[in-house]
């Protein structure tokens, strides 16, 4: 334990059921405990719980608290209130517009110093892709993406991509609503896909059918739309690589870890949410496509994820850590997927690389304390 507390974290989450009210229960809890070491008081609140603020600092307010949690050793998740702390890192995983207006509002109104956020969240997909497809070392490896704006865009996107398109929706899903449409022969469309609830479907509907059906699986929400990537392993599950690049204690970027994720053969995505399983890369890659190949196809994605965290920096500001998604066809070529502003770490426990999993706690505190001294030579100076 650290003699000396530095500064404190507040982890702000979206409400749920039971005790504590939020998901993460366990990594909030380790990153608690390395805060601990480290000297950063950890706690944790809901903004729909947390009292809107006067715009006064702290200092001339001693009265502005925040409503949260916070963990203690031997006695679990406790009730408590506390000073709003110098940085909040924005754990939100948003299931509706609501929850989001809820974190708009209180950021709003909190003062406009004295705190810091610990990274900001990244955008669309769309603009994600945008960004990213305007640099020459990215661009081929970025699966072409339309925007989905209703029938005469799909069949625009059926056309293009020779009829097999893979819908998802522009914002962070974890594998929820994906969509993958094949167009057969006599005038039928195979769907498959996961709902809004991660369970698996398949169907088979006439063609005509298709443009209301696809209507209403997208509810209005904002879909991307892509050619349909081949990204099955030998014995026929959908598989890719997930690495976890973080800042550490200088503020810089590193490559923390690197995951294969193996989904159910039935299903189109490899997310943990849905089911899948976490596996050392090197030795499952090598199997698929041999040693060299496996080697060759590593090299790019380090390289990629050392690439794409600055880039995507200069367009939506400072991030903190990014989860980033790619796959690999029977080729061997790489496809960059997605990027997540708010990755998980539970890849690299499964895979039982105890340093990544390791490294994947400690470095947000890390960053954190960076943060927070840079805040306290300001002050100081």
């Amino acid at each position: 334990m650290s003699s000396t507390t530095i500064g404190s974290l507040g982890v702000m989450v979206c409400r749920r059921s039971g005790f504590p009210p939020f998901a993460e229960k366990h990594y909030l809890q380790e990153l608690s405990e390395v805060g601990e070491r480290l000297g950063v008081s950890v706690f944790v609140f809901c903004p729909e719980e947390a009292p809107r603020y006067a715009v006064s600092l702290p200092s001339e307010n001693p009265s502005a608290h925040i409503r949260g949690y916070r963990y203690a050793s031997g006695q679990g998740w406790i009730s408590c209130s506390f000073p709003i702390p110098g940085v909040i890192y924005d754990r939100c995983l948003y299931r509706s517009a609501r929850e989001s207006a809820a974190v708009a509002a209180f950021l709003g109104g909190l003062p406009k110093a004295g705190w810091r956020l610990w990274s900001r969240g990244l955008p669309g997909k769309l603009s994600v892709y945008n960004t990213l497809s305007r640099s020459p070392d990215v661009i081929d490896f970025l699966p072409p993406t339309l925007s989905y704006t209703g029938s005469k865009s799909l069949s625009r996107a059926l056309a293009t991509f020779h009829g097999e398109v893979f819908m998802k929706p522009s914002g962070g899903s974890q594998g929820r609503r994906t969509l993958y449409i094949s167009l057969r022969d006599q005038g039928s469309v195979r769907l498959q896909g996961r709902d809004r609830s991660n369970d698996i479907f398949s169907r088979l509907i006439a063609l005509p059918e298709l443009p209301e059906w696809v209507s209403r699986f997208t509810a209005k929400r904002r879909f991307l739309m892509q050619p349909f990537l081949h990204l099955y392993s030998r014995s026929g599950n959908p598989f890719d690589v997930r690495t976890l690049v973080q800042k550490n204690a200088k503020g810089l970027w590193s490559l923390t870890g690197v995951a294969v994720r193996e989904g159910a053969g039935l299903g189109l995505t490899s997310n943990l949410h849905g089911g899948g399983t976490a596996l050392l890369a090197q030795p499952y890659l090598a199997a698929e496509f041999g040693a060299e190949t496996a080697a060759s196809v590593l090299a790019t994605i380090r390289r990629l994820s050392r690439l794409v965290p600055p880039l995507l920096e200069s367009s939506f500001g400072r991030l903190g850590e990014l989860g980033i998604d790619f796959g690999i066809d029977r080729e061997g070529k790489v496809w960059l997927l997605e990027v997540n502003s708010k990755p998980g770490r539970e890849a690299f426990k499964q895979t039982g690389e105890q340093p990544a999993a390791t490294k994947a706690i400690e470095n947000p505190l890390h960053y954190t304390r960076y943060l927070l001294l840079r805040q306290l030579r300001r002050v100081n100076t």
